[in-house]
C-alpha cells in the first residue's frame, strides 16, 4: 500500500502497511503448513498458504478492520487448501468449525488455546465444537453410494 500524502508531502507508511499480513503469516506459518501438508502434497501446501496471504495482502485494510484478523487469515488459508485439495470427505458431515477443531486438535495435536488463536476464535468456542463433534451422528452410507 502506498503511503498517504499530507499537504504535498509523502507520509511514512504505518507499521501495519509495512508489515502487512506477513507478520501474521510468520506467526502461525508452521501450523498453517502442517494443516495444509496433511491435505495436500508439500509443494501445493506451501503454494496454498502463499496464495492465501497474497489475497489477504490485497485486502489488508479490510482484514485489519475485521473483529479478528487471525480468523480472516485462517479462512483464507482454509479456502485455498480446500480449493486445491477438495473437501474433507471423512468429516464432511461436520460444520467447517467442527472440521477445523477436529483436524487441528485431534489430528495435529494442537492444544485448545492454540486452535483458538490460530483460527481467531474464543477458547470456549473450541471446547463447544469439540463437545458437539462427539454429539454429531455419523451418517450411514447407503449400499448404492459405495459403488
Amino acid at each position: 500500500m502506498l503511503p498517504t500524502r499530507y499537504r504535498n508531502r509523502p507520509c511514512r507508511p504505518t507499521l501495519s502497511e509495512r508489515v502487512g499480513p506477513w507478520a501474521l503469516r510468520d506467526l502461525h506459518y508452521n501450523q498453517y503448513l502442517r494443516y495444509a501438508a496433511l491435505l495436500l502434497p508439500t509443494a501445493d501446501a506451501s503454494n496454498a498458504i502463499a496464495d492465501a496471504f497474497d489475497e489477504l495482502a490485497v485486502h489488508w485494510s479490510h482484514v485489519l478492520a475485521a473483529p479478528s484478523p487471525a480468523a480472516c487469515a485462517w479462512q483464507a488459508v482454509r479456502r485455498h487448501v480446500h480449493t486445491t485439495g477438495g473437501p474433507l470427505w471423512p468429516v464432511a458431515h461436520l460444520s467447517e468449525p467442527q472440521q477445523d477443531v477436529l483436524v487441528l486438535h485431534l489430528v495435529l495435536d494442537l492444544a485448545e488455546p492454540e486452535v483458538a488463536e490460530l483460527t481467531g476464535t474464543e477458547p470456549a468456542a473450541v471446547q463447544m465444537h469439540l463437545r458437539s463433534i462427539h454429539a454429531t451422528p455419523v451418517p450411514r452410507r447407503r449400499a448404492w453410494e459405495s459403488q
